[in-house]
């Protein structure tokens, strides 16, 4: 491989990571003007587009897939896309956007559960250690003052919580799947039905599409970058990299969120949250070191 190409997949894996933690600091302004069941709408809309265009220049292949994959896919599609996003926009409501992308980050921790405990994967001494640092640092997060009991939590948080556990389970029931058929093509499906699955949400909120020009910028960023050019940015790094180095780019999206909330947001960010981010950190990087059975290339949730 060319040096070109592979800094060229460095960028293209740093860039999507960066989209992915910045987008919950665009899901917190657009949930300001809009409902989820929107924001779910119009950025699965986005993505479709993106990816159907993507598609068409490629040129080398086509969209074909066996009927019975579109049920899988389908499900896929509601698990992974719809239901996803939506609890993720109705959670920072409520939930501040960096806080939200440290509690995500912990995704790889809870796939290496879920591999322990229904795919009996082993999990090295190091990756024991690294879920309870992580586990610590989350709670250090969430805590209320010097306590690390999370008295302050909201209900944003708690579905936030859930939002990385769903995804968890969504990455261990996908793996095998996609990784046996052309995943670009597969998520162009998945996207899909997600957009579809997102139609019937929408409906009962009412459609609705005045909003000021910070909320279209956001709507736009969620839908053409995360929901549509992060994942090809991702999936052309990994075609061109091992997936242990491009997993690494993870570590990049809460310290985007973080960093944009603080600029945009305004959100604080105490000594503590500090000391519970670099836990997280230490964490994740002890679980993935040493070819760690936690995959490392389905980390990120369906931006």
């Amino acid at each position: 491989m060319s040096m070109s190409r592979r800094n060229r997949a460095f960028i293209e894996a740093a860039l999507a990571t960066m989209f992915w933690g910045a987008s919950f600091v665009a899901m917190k302004i657009a949930v300001n003007e809009t409902s989820p069941s929107m924001i779910v709408w119009f950025r699965s809309l986005a993505g479709f587009g993106v990816l159907s265009l993507w598609l068409w220049k490629r040129k080398n292949g086509g969209t074909y897939v066996a009927p019975k994959d579109l049920l899988y896919m389908a499900a896929l599609g509601l698990m992974g896309v719809t239901f996803h996003n939506l609890i993720q926009a109705e959670a920072l409501k409520t939930a501040q956007a960096a806080t939200s992308a440290w509690i995500v980050s912990t995704t790889p921790l809870i796939i290496a559960l879920f591999g322990r405990i229904f795919l009996k994967e082993r999990i090295a001494r190091e990756g024991v250690i690294g879920l309870f640092s992580a586990a610590l640092g989350v709670l250090l997060v969430l805590g209320e003052g010097s306590s690390l009991l999370p008295k302050g939590i909201t209900v944003g948080d708690l579905l936030i919580s859930l939002s990385a556990i769903n995804w968890a389970a969504f990455t261990v029931i996908s793996r095998k799947f996609l990784e046996r058929r052309d995943q670009i093509v597969s998520l162009f499906y998945i996207m899909s039905f997600g957009w579809l699955f997102s139609n019937i949400p929408a409906y009962f909120s009412g459609f609705s599409l005045s909003f000021s020009w910070q909320a279209w910028i956001s709507l736009l960023f969620l839908g053409v970058l995360c929901s549509g050019i992060a994942y090809i940015f991702w999936y052309e790094a990994l075609y061109a990299l091992p997936a242990s180095q491009v997993g690494v780019f993870m570590y990049l999206n809460p310290l985007t969120a973080t960093i944009t909330a603080v600029i945009l947001l305004s959100e604080s960010l105490s000594l503590k949250d500090a000391t519970g981010a670099l836990l997280v950190l230490l964490g994740l990087w002890m679980v993935n070191r040493k070819k760690s059975n936690a995959p490392q290339v389905e980390n990120s949730s369906l931006k």
